[in-house]
């Protein structure tokens, strides 16, 4: 006879039993559930399955602690959908469950319909038309209040009998505490304890981060200290220098490390799309929305989102921006229910905000919001003692992705350091990528990253050559449109007579290398289609797969 089939039984036989023995009964079931359980989630969702089947304890929930987001949630309800439990997220302090929590304290509501602090976050009881009364009891570990137990009892159960109910349910949640903390125990992050873990240096905390120079220990000390809160972190450097490596350092150092890590690029987001896909949209929003999609906002809730070229996002978008940073609350596009979700953010940028502020095309308020903890990425040629290490990082990886066995000889680990490296760390590696794929040898030698007769890189040759074409580029003739006359084959005032290509092949490798060489940026920078640019792109023989 299986487990579920004899508490079946014994719930049919429940009115005719006394009631101390089907106390004791559920107790033994209940400790049994908890102790051999591999799951806690299991283990709790059996325990109110437990306390409903034997005594008609309805509605059970078990809600815990979430220190990375500083809520309740309710981990376990059997009687409610996922939808539901989801919107169990409660502050201390909030409605019944949350004054539970903070004050350590049984609490007993005779008539939840009557109850003002009750909230029903979930909308499960305005499905209960019958009275009842809402039990809730602290989950505790010694003096530690790790969450709460909530169970109903229905009116229609007989006179009450809340003193012995809240006795039981504390002996419950004494045994489910000690279920909790050692789940927590069993957790790598949570086996950690003061007196071992903080001997590592500060970069072995931080996978995938390379560099021992001393703006980089700085910088990770910093986010060593900012990665356990929840403020908002604002990365600023130039294209290439590792910010979204860096966010996602700062998403494993943090408490929310096991839940999910979004990364949204900004830039590549067209404009009539940007509030679909940030915050999701409802079946018929717009032509095409065949069904209900969550945005990224959802998507990363209790984890990170890291918003990636926020310095583009359109203007007329940035105020419901604004808001769901604020109020951590948004809507759907085209949907009128308010969705709340609890996400850290995490910005970057290599452009010049405070310019965009001043030249109106970034809100003051928005820029105000992201720039809680500022952290500056310096540029690879400021810490070029961080290039051998770098190198060989990146040569570990790229020998595992190409099966190969390829190390750098010293005097290629010389030359490296020796470049100025104006792509900054992203550079580097497509340097030592292609050194990989197209050395014939195991040992890569200067020629093999530096392939130019001149013995300098194709790279910084085309970097080097920006400050010239910066120079020599002449005005927009006056009246004329940023992008009026940069059609394919037509002619315009930006473009000189004597050589009109190249001077307009200059201009496009200059915005392509301000934007990073994201196309869409570059076009808009240069006031033309995506189309327009490729056209040119293919016209030029621009090799954007060298750069």
């Amino acid at each position: 006879m299986s487990g579920v089939v004899a508490l079946h039984l014994l719930c049919q036989a429940r009115v005719e039993r006394p009631r101390a023995d089907l106390e004791l009964e559920a107790l033994a079931e209940i400790a049994s559930t908890l102790s051999h359980a591999s799951d806690l989630n299991k283990a709790l969702t059996s325990t109110l399955t437990i306390l409903r089947l034997l005594l008609g304890m309805e509605n059970g929930t078990v809600s815990l602690f979430d220190p990375g987001t500083g809520e309740v949630f309710i981990e376990a309800a059997p009687e409610m959908s996922d939808a539901e439990r989801i919107l169990g997220r409660l502050r201390q302090g909030e409605g019944i469950v949350g004054r539970t929590f903070q004050s350590g304290m049984p609490a007993v509501v005779p008539d939840v319909a009557e109850e003002p602090l009750f909230l029903d976050r979930t909308g499960t009881w305005r499905n209960f038309p019958e009275r009842r009364a809402l039990l809730a009891v602290p989950i505790r570990d010694g003096r530690t209040t790790l969450g709460v137990l909530t169970a109903d009892r229905p009116h229609r159960l007989g006179p009450p009998t809340y003193d012995r109910d809240l006795r039981l349910l504390g002996v419950v949640t004494e045994l489910i505490g000690a279920r909790v903390r050692l789940a927590q125990l069993e957790s790598p992050r949570q086996r950690e304890t003061p007196d071992d873990a903080p001997v590592t240096a500060p970069l072995e905390r931080f996978p995938g981060v390379v560099g021992s120079s001393r703006r980089m220990r700085d910088l990770l000390a910093l986010v060593a200290r900012v990665a356990p809160s929840r403020a908002t972190v604002f990365l600023r450097g130039e294209s290439g220098t590792g910010k979204e490596v860096l966010a996602r350092a700062l998403h494993e150092a943090s408490t929310r490390a096991g839940r999910p890590f979004v990364a949204v690029n900004c830039a590549a987001i067209t404009e009539s799309l940007f509030e679909s896909e940030l915050f999701g949209h409802e079946k018929g929003a717009f032509t095409g929305a065949t069904a209900g999609r969550p945005g990224r906002f959802e998507l990363a809730d209790g984890g990170t989102l890291f918003l990636d070229e926020v310095g583009e996002i359109p203007l007329a978008s940035q105020v419901k921006l604004l808001r769901a940073l604020q109020e951590r609350q948004f809507e759907r596009v085209g949907g009128s229910r308010t969705i709340t979700v609890d996400v850290r953010i995490v910005a970057a940028t290599n452009r010049d905000l405070e310019e965009a502020v001043r030249a109106g095309a970034f809100r003051l308020d928005l820029y105000h919001r992201l720039s809680v903890v500022t952290l500056d990425l310096p540029p690879l040629r400021d810490r070029k003692e961080d290039v051998p290490d770098l190198a060989r990082h990146f040569l570990a990886a790229l020998n595992e992705e190409n099966s190969r066995r390829c190390e750098l000889t010293e005097e290629a680990v010389t030359a490296l350091a020796a470049c100025r490296w104006t792509g900054n760390v992203r550079q580097l590696r497509n340097c030592l990528e292609r050194a990989v794929v197209t050395s014939a040898q195991d040992r890569i030698a200067v020629e093999d990253v530096c392939p130019e007769p001149t013995g300098s890189c194709r790279l910084e040759e085309v970097s080097g050559s920006l400050g010239r074409v910066v120079a020599t580029r002449p005005e927009p003739a006056p009246g004329s449109g940023s992008g009026s006359g940069l059609g394919p084959g037509s002619g315009s005032g930006s473009i000189t007579a004597s050589n009109p290509d190249g001077a307009d092949r200059a201009r496009v490798v200059q915005a392509l290398a301000r934007c990073g060489w994201v196309q869409a940026k570059a076009a808009r920078l240069l006031g033309m289609t995506v189309r327009q640019l490729r056209y040119r792109v293919q016209k030029y023989g621009i090799a954007l797969e060298q750069l």
